[in-house]
């Protein structure tokens, strides 16, 4: 009888592997979910590497990036840390999880997330090259990712963040795979609804929620407290699981930034709902703006302190996730938050 159960619970669980496995293959063969596309032919040119001027006080940047992609890919992630590092002449860090480019690709989808959060914690503390502070920019999960870092790790004596900023991330998890609008969830809506049930069904089993990075974030309107319970990274970072399991921590030291900012694709379709990259939450019927959760309200992680200081930044960026110019990240990024004289570059 007990055989039978635990070949019953395996047989279920590889089944629902299978099927995030299916999800993700899928998203990176349609729409390249974290996957920085960058057109090199035009956009790095001689122009585009002119260093700005005044440059002085420029602070190194940590890179994570996103799911289907590596730390150093010259064809994405390598050509945006190319970029800074010609534009302002700073050190960057791109956050790599594996020993090898395709273990660190193979650890945005297979892992433990808060192992790697800790990972990362380490290493940043062992630069010498950022002991005076640095600034990060977090791509699809990384973004997501590197919050965990400033929540957790801004205290422990290593090198403090001061600007954070997010392309497309998913503070508040998905719900559906790439490609399902986000619908009420009252009534049958076809093949994602389905998936949506299907997914809910397994993220939260321990082995997917332990193994599958994209299952640590899922966050299932329909079992939000199976969620509150079971996954392992978000509601831990997001302090949901009540005041005893609150961590004051986190939203003293994310309220210690000096900016944090938020920036949505106008055309995402890739992060469902499109708008948890702004933090919005969709409860099964309608999206939650951020501004009306308890997480701003009541200020779980120092949102409200960072916006009442004018210090939280909602940006939109043009079209699909992570489908951007070097041109539009050199204008929109490094020129107006990783450099230290804004106002000087717009003259230039």
């Amino acid at each position: 009888m007990i055989y039978h159960q635990a070949e019953k619970m395996f047989c279920r669980e590889t089944f629902i592997l299978f099927l995030f496995g299916f999800a993700c293959t899928a998203a990176i063969r349609t729409l390249g979910p974290g996957q920085l596309k960058l057109d090199l032919d035009d956009g790095m040119t001689p122009e585009l590497l002119q260093p700005l001027n005044y440059v002085s006080g420029s602070l190194p940047v940590v890179l994570w990036h996103g799911m289907g992609d590596s730390c150093c890919s010259p064809f994405s992630i390598g050509a945006v840390a190319k970029l800074i590092e010609a534009k302002l002449g700073v050190f960057v860090h791109s956050v790599n999880t594996g020993s090898t480019e395709f273990s660190d690709v193979l650890s945005g989808f297979w892992g433990d997330v808060n192992d790697q959060v800790a990972l990362v914690c380490a290493q940043l503390r062992n630069l010498t090259q950022l002991k005076g502070g640095y600034n990060a920019v977090g791509f699809s999960q990384g973004g997501q990712f590197l919050r965990a870092v400033a929540e957790r790790c801004q205290h422990t004596g290593g090198p403090l963040m001061r600007t954070l900023v997010t392309m497309g991330a998913q503070h508040q998890g998905v719900m559906n795979v790439p490609g399902c609008r986000t619908l009420p969830l009252n009534s049958s809506h076809g093949a994602c609804y389905l998936m949506q049930k299907m997914l809910g069904e397994g993220a939260y089993l321990p082995y997917i929620r332990d193994h599958v990075v994209q299952a640590q974030y899922f966050k299932d309107p329909l079992r939000l407290s199976e969620y509150l319970v079971a996954n392992p990274f978000l509601p831990d970072i997001n302090n949901e699981r009540g005041p005893e399991g609150r961590n004051p921590l986190y939203g003293n030291n994310l309220a210690s930034l000096e900016r944090l900012v938020l920036y949505r694709f106008s055309d995402d379709d890739t992060v469902v709902p499109r708008d948890s990259a702004w933090f919005s939450f969709f409860d099964g019927q309608r999206l939650v703006p951020l501004y009306d959760q308890p997480l701003y309200k009541e200020d779980w992680i120092g949102l409200r302190s960072l916006d009442e200081r004018g210090q939280l930044v909602l940006e939109e960026a043009p079209g699909a996730h992570m489908q951007f110019t070097l041109q539009w990240f050199a204008d929109n990024v490094i020129r107006k938050y990783l450099y230290p004289n804004p106002e000087v570059s717009e003259s230039q």
